[in-house]
């Protein structure tokens, strides 16, 4: 069975890219043919390890000198730098990466999605989904992920998922209230609704906790809410000052956040750290995560922060609250409270007992996020979503290896 995977950048960072490489990783291991198609491709290779037997497929080479072939005629980048500079027609604009894609990457993406005509095509934004049930055939199982609810779409958008996302054969959603949000949506339409944590492997390491070290990590951008974690820090800073806050990452609002950083005078306690590709590694090497995005459709970092036994601090918005266990394995806060946020960051700071009791139930309860957990309801899905293709085409089972 042939499994396809259509997403943004492969070669980038963040929580998405990591899923769909376990993912694949997973399948892989389990004997499938998988691909997948990348839409842009920035980098020599991923910065996640992806499996040998997975296949890659950049569909548009976004990096310096690779915009033209060597041989390629005139007329063609002509054409080409006219397409590029022409706003996109098929993503809409709400998407966060909106601002990347154009016309000439829509006829791409397209053209990849016609050439599709078995197995399974599974999608990992709105825009990808809608594409997939406007332009994929009939023949291939099209699964859709959904990361938000669907009232945090905007109109637009939500419009659009109204028309076309019937169309899908299933949808997956990380948490009991998008699959509460979609069922009610989707009704009558065929459309079958799974609830997909993303998974983690669990490694043998466990964090000490004695670092005087919080770590976070994500795109410097409004949602992820750095700009309410400084502040928090700062107040932090006058009753621990020894303890040290890294935040992994790039983005539009590292300046922001610089200067916020340098008008709290925290620059001695407040860094901003590049992007990594390791950050188990420095999760090891913390005592607390802390999350402060003011929405968060699942929290990736959470559960691979939980996987080493670090202990995690989070405002309670609707992933983490599905994944935290409040004073059992982490804190949650009222969400945008900066002052609840310093509170619970000292709570943990000032007990290294704590921080080790909270961190021993979260190796613990987060095995419910392995691959043996997630890969099984995965493997129901693929064999639930072929028969019913089968039986829709008058089909039998054995006719089909899957």
């Amino acid at each position: 069975m042939k499994i396809t995977f259509l997403v943004y950048n492969i070669y980038g960072m963040g929580g998405t890219v990591r899923t769909v490489v376990n993912t694949a990783n997973y399948f892989a291991s389990q004997n499938y043919d998988v691909e997948i198609v990348s839409v842009r491709r920035t980098s020599a290779k991923p910065m996640f390890d992806i499996d040998k037997k997975v296949k890659l497929t950049p569909i548009f080479d976004a990096r310096r000198g690779k915009l033209f072939g060597r041989n390629t005629p005139l007329y063609q980048k002509v054409i080409k730098k006219i397409l590029l500079k022409m706003p996109s027609f098929f993503i809409d604009k709400s998407e966060d990466l909106y601002h990347m894609f154009n016309l000439f990457v829509d006829f791409k993406i397209i053209a990849a999605l016609r050439k599709i005509n078995e197995g399974i095509l599974i999608t990992t934004i709105p825009s990808f989904n809608i594409l997939a049930a406007r332009f994929v055939s009939n023949n291939v199982i099209k699964i859709g992920q959904e990361h938000k609810y669907f009232g945090g779409h905007e109109k637009c958008l939500q419009n659009k998922i109204e028309k076309y996302y019937g169309k899908l054969d299933a949808l997956t959603c990380l948490t009991d209230s998008e699959i509460n949000d979609y069922q009610s949506l989707l009704k009558g339409t065929g459309v079958k609704l799974y609830k997909v944590e993303n998974a983690t492997a669990i490694p043998e390491e466990t964090a000490e906790l004695d670092k005087k070290v919080v770590i976070a990590a994500g795109r410097y951008v409004p949602q992820k809410g750095f700009d309410l974690l400084v502040p928090a820090f700062a107040k932090v800073i006058g009753k621990y000052p020894d303890w040290k806050l890294k935040i992994f990452g790039s983005g539009e609002d590292e300046q922001l956040l610089r200067q916020q950083i340098f008008d709290y005078k925290a620059y001695n306690n407040i860094f901003l750290m590049p992007k990594t590709n390791d950050i188990i590694g420095e999760m090891l090497n913390s005592s607390i995560y802390v999350l402060s995005s003011r929405y968060e459709p699942f929290g990736m970092v959470i559960i691979e922060a939980m996987s080493v036994g670090v202990p995690c601090v989070s405002f309670a918005c609707t992933g983490p609250v599905e994944i935290i266990k409040n004073k059992e394995d982490g804190l949650l806060v009222e969400e945008g409270n900066i002052d609840e946020l310093a509170n619970s960051l000292m709570t943990l700071m000032e007990s290294e007992e704590l921080r080790k009791e909270y961190g021993r139930k979260a190796k613990e309860n987060v095995e419910r996020y392995t691959f043996n957990v997630v890969g099984d309801k995965w493997e129901n899905i693929l064999e639930e979503q072929v028969q019913k293709k089968l039986k829709k085409n008058g089909k039998v089972l054995s006719e089909i290896s899957i």
